[in-house]
């Protein structure tokens, strides 16, 4: 059990007062000279103020758990022995510029919020600007081999800690437009999944809903490609991200990925999808999918704990399958690890700011996250009631049917704006074989810059 005295310093100052005063011979009867009294009287010393630490996350992360968590953390501030100051940035390939430009001009918060070690080694190149935490008390409730294999835990180094849920990939949908569609069996098969889309458009509903204007929702199908991708190679997920981290094996090259992106396009053109997706976003995706004005939208588990948080009621009626682009047997989900919480250079105080981070990552922290958004932990100690959607994916995942999602965990160098490639695709400025040969040609520039010897020009 998680004891919050451990975190807590307290200094007492015990002010004593002392009485001086001159004494009398017994038997002494001569005229006495009046006794003079020197009193110290101690005053309290100022309290000591609880130091506030700025932390800094994507705002698609900072959700009901975030929210009660850092409610929890400033009323309990003085007992804890820190606030917290969480800034906000948006997602997507916007905001991981921002955060790189923030590191290249050390204009960081204390604590930050990113995808990890790993991306800040290799893509940020900024690795340099975080603080190896050592250890921590709240490691024990953790399985050692995943806050390995999550790069938590970063050539040997303590960078990091897990924060969030586990995401899962799928294809999630309101079970009340199914019904009114008469749709009985959820599909396996592609085409399986186009027939659904045509009876839900038959019913005058969105069969499936893009939110374009967040661009970063617009690659989550075609991340269902990527896992074919590695299926078909006859390579484990490793084994495969080698080759493709030493100019080995190409995006230009991957023939599973390219077909994702064009039927992620082919549902457009079939008008499977509402015709302002370009300009729609996500907080009105979820809108569509809990109200039932859309039948399908594809995204990550996530998107349910934003439902949760704004349509309680539809939580039920939402569930998830994987999006079959292929055979059956074919389909995997994506598993997505939690970002993580770590300490920067720039912080004044790391020593506050790992008590910051312990505290966080305890068990009884993680609990008060977990009960305002319940959903996937890595924290063994931590009970969470899952929703239908999170549990049908959780059933795939258990049956062996999950793969890491590549982005982040595969690749050692940033690809560019992939999110904003796939909406130049949507509109006609570049084609399928155009996006991937810029994806080609970022990872080339960055491995170039790290001096990858793969890459000699």
């Amino acid at each position: 059990m998680y004891e919050t005295e451990t975190y807590h310093q307290r200094s007492v100052v015990r002010g004593i007062g002392s009485v001086h005063g001159g004494v009398r011979r017994t038997g002494d009867t001569s005229a006495s000279t009046p006794v003079q009294q020197s009193v110290s009287v101690s005053v309290p010393a100022a309290p000591t103020e609880v130091p506030t630490l700025t932390m800094l996350t994507f705002t698609e992360w900072y959700k009901d758990g975030w929210k009660a968590l850092e409610n929890y953390i400033n009323e309990n501030s003085d007992e804890l022995g820190f606030k917290l100051d969480i800034q906000q940035i948006a997602g997507g390939s916007e905001g991981e510029e921002v955060v790189k430009a923030r590191f290249a001009t050390g204009d960081l918060p204390d604590i930050i919020q990113s995808y990890g070690a790993k991306w800040i080694d290799t893509q940020v190149n900024a690795l340099d600007k975080m603080v190896d935490m050592g250890s921590l008390a709240s490691e024990a409730e953790y399985d050692a081999a995943t806050l390995e294999e999550g790069g938590y835990r970063y050539n040997g180094k303590l960078y990091g800690m897990p924060m969030d849920t586990t995401n899962l990939l799928g294809c999630f949908y309101n079970k009340d437009v199914f019904e009114e569609a008469g749709i009985t069996e959820l599909p396996t098969n592609w085409d399986e999944f186009t027939a659904v889309c045509e009876k839900i458009k038959a019913i005058g509903k969105t069969p499936l809903y893009y939110s374009g204007s967040d661009s970063w929702t617009l690659q989550c199908f075609t991340h269902f490609g990527f896992n074919k991708e590695v299926f078909d190679s006859g390579l484990t997920y490793n084994e495969f991200w080698d080759e493709m981290n030493t100019n080995k094996r190409h995006y230009s090259e991957c023939a599973d990925f390219a077909d994702a992106i064009a039927r992620s396009k082919e549902v457009i053109d079939k008008g499977y999808v509402q015709e302002t997706y370009l300009s729609d976003t996500y907080d009105m995706a979820q809108t569509a999918l809990a109200q039932g004005e859309a039948g399908m939208y594809v995204n990550a588990t996530w998107v349910v704990d934003e439902i949760a948080s704004k349509y309680p009621e539809a939580v039920e009626n939402i569930g998830a399958f994987v999006l079959p682009l292929y055979e059956d047997t074919e389909n995997y989900t994506d598993s997505s690890l939690p970002g993580a919480i770590g300490i920067t250079t720039a912080c004044k105080d790391v020593e506050a700011a790992k008590r910051a981070v312990d505290f966080i990552s305890s068990s009884k922290a993680q609990q008060i996250y977990a009960d305002a958004q319940p959903g996937i932990y890595l924290n063994k100690n931590v009970k969470a009631e899952l929703s239908p959607a999170h549990q049908d994916l959780v059933d795939v995942m258990q049956a062996g049917k999950a793969m890491a999602l590549w982005q982040g965990t595969g690749n050692n160098y940033g690809y560019g704006s992939y999110d904003k490639y796939v909406q130049d695709y949507y509109v006609g400025s570049k084609t399928v074989e155009q996006v991937l040969a810029a994806m080609d040609e970022e990872t080339a520039k960055n491995a170039v810059a790290a001096n990858d010897p793969n890459w000699a020009e």
